[in-house]
């Protein structure tokens, strides 16, 4: 897999992918002691995408997954892993 399929998200730090854009807005515990990342995500317009680890989520006509979270709870050391798992919805049908 080549590294344009998947990217690294750091604190305050907005990543340019070739169609898209990437950020994250903030990472926070729910009730239920799962974890959840707030991910905007532009292409035509910005996307708002609240994931748990595992969890996909559309990008124009790609779909990414949230593959993994290191370092958090820290405030400033964390890393959040996006992976491209399909480029085409129709290519799923």
């Amino acid at each position: 897999m080549s590294s344009a399929d998947t990217i690294g998200l750091w604190h305050g730090i907005q990543r340019n992918m070739q169609n898209a854009s990437f950020s994250v807005n903030d990472i926070y515990r729910e009730s239920d002691a799962s974890v959840r990342v707030r991910l905007v995500t532009v292409t035509t317009e910005e996307q708002n995408h609240t994931l748990r680890i595992g969890e996909t989520f559309p990008v124009g006509d790609e779909t990414w997954q949230l593959t993994d979270l290191t370092g958090w709870p820290s405030e400033d050391d964390w890393i959040v892993m996006l992976r491209r798992v399909a480029t085409s919805p129709a290519a799923d049908r």
